[in-house]
């Protein structure tokens, strides 16, 4: 053999041995990197392995207030709080043939408190092209308020089923079942009865032990009945132009109000309102709402309907903002409030209210806001003389620092 072929086979060997020994190594897999989904704008992200994009929002917010705008603040009360709220937000969606198909499910903390008092689900909808179902906004929400905007027509978060239609040029219509009805809370005047009560005496007069016969009539006590479950949802409407001006929305809602009462039937109450905004000048903006309601759930303190019958409320807000500064906003606001208690106590109410407050961004995803109102509240006559609780007025105040993300 000579050299060369020596030198060959060797080689051929080496090359066989290594093969062999790559042979028996593990081999990586490819990894699925997170990419960026800009077809819904900033933030999304491709959730590995899926063509669902997904956006994680949210803030954290410290707010500093005084327990203003109460009618009878005990000296036990606290008058001023710290408190902390939280939110956090999921947004997804994707493409289908169908349309857009999106989820969200905004999470808050509930309520507002020095340490906390858990989670609870604010927002949970889904939406495919314009149907949407879920707990969401209510169509009915307008308000022109600004600073202390305590004056607006809502009738809150709830579960709906609905649709919103894009009717070009800014215009929007929607439609909505919503899950929204009033149970009216009424007090049921007791009836004499005649029964036996055994009372442990002897004699045989009237009033004493069953078993020596005694009858008694018995009035059964006053009972207050304060739930009333729904048995309709109510119908939601609304319609919107947004454009270079301002915007404008106008809705209504027609909802079920039923009573403790059996013997009552079920009345039919209704909200209309509306708000809108309007480009004054460059940095001027003007914000106005009002709405009316019959059937208006009552205020803290007042009764709800008398038999039959149906209370109405109406608030009108107003309000200014100035940009003196791309980040730095002036406001100011004002709002009436007036509830037409229909019982036969008429347990009527005005309330009104100014506020101002300034916003203040200094770096992108901060903000720092502080405001002062102050509110007064007119009670009827009579609502005054039959309770004892007096008109009031109050001043409050807030400073609010949030971080958004």
């Amino acid at each position: 053999m000579n050299i060369k072929s020596l030198i060959l086979g060797s080689a051929a060997a080496i090359v066989a041995v290594g093969s062999a020994q790559a042979a028996d190594l593990p081999v990586a897999e490819p990894v699925d990197y997170v990419r960026v989904c800009d077809a819904y704008g900033a933030g999304y992200f491709f959730i590995p392995g899926t063509d669902t994009c997904l956006k994680i929002s949210g803030e954290v917010l410290l707010k500093v207030h005084t327990n203003g705008f109460h009618q009878n603040l005990a000296r036990s009360q606290h008058l001023y709080d710290f408190d902390t709220e939280t939110n956090l937000t999921f947004t997804a969606r994707e493409e289908t043939e169908m349309g857009t198909l999106s989820a969200v499910i905004e999470l808050d903390d509930i309520g507002e408190t020095t340490g906390g008092s858990g989670t609870a689900i604010d927002k949970a909808y889904l939406q495919l092209g314009g149907f949407y179902a879920g707990l969401t906004d209510s169509l009915i929400e307008f308000n022109g308020g600004q600073a202390y905007d305590d004056f607006d027509t809502s009738h809150g978060d709830l579960n709906a089923i609905g649709y919103k239609m894009d009717l070009g040029n800014g215009v929007t219509a929607a439609i909505a079942l919503e899950e929204y009805a009033i149970g009216i809370s009424q007090t049921v005047a007791g009836s004499a009865i005649t029964g036996f009560i055994d009372d442990g005496a002897g004699g045989g007069t009237a009033g004493d032990g069953i078993q020596n016969g005694g009858e008694v009539s018995i009035t059964s006590p006053t009972t207050t009945v304060y739930t009333v479950g729904r048995s309709a949802p109510s119908l939601a409407a609304s319609l919107a132009v947004e454009q270079g001006w301002g915007s404008v929305a106008v809705g209504a809602s027609l909802f079920q109000v039923r009573y403790a009462d059996p013997t009552i039937s079920t009345d039919y109450g209704y909200t209309i309102g509306g708000d809108a905004s309007f480009n004054v000048m460059e940095a001027l903006t003007l914000t106005m709402g009002a709405g009316y309601s019959l059937g208006a759930p009552a205020p803290v303190g007042s009764v709800a309907a008398a038999a039959g019958t149906l209370n109405s409320s109406w608030e009108v807000s107003g309000g200014l903002v100035y940009a003196f500064a791309d980040n730095f906003d002036f406001k100011v606001g004002a709002g009436y409030y007036s509830f037409n208690d229909r019982t036969a106590v008429n347990n009527d109410l005005n309330r009104w209210g100014v506020s101002v407050g300034a916003l203040y961004t200094p770096i992108k995803n901060l903000e720092i806001e502080g405001k002062v109102g102050y509110q007064k509240v007119d009670f009827s006559n009579t609502y005054t003389a039959n309770t004892g609780i007096r008109d009031w007025d109050d001043v409050a105040a807030e400073l609010t620092i949030k971080r958004t993300f």
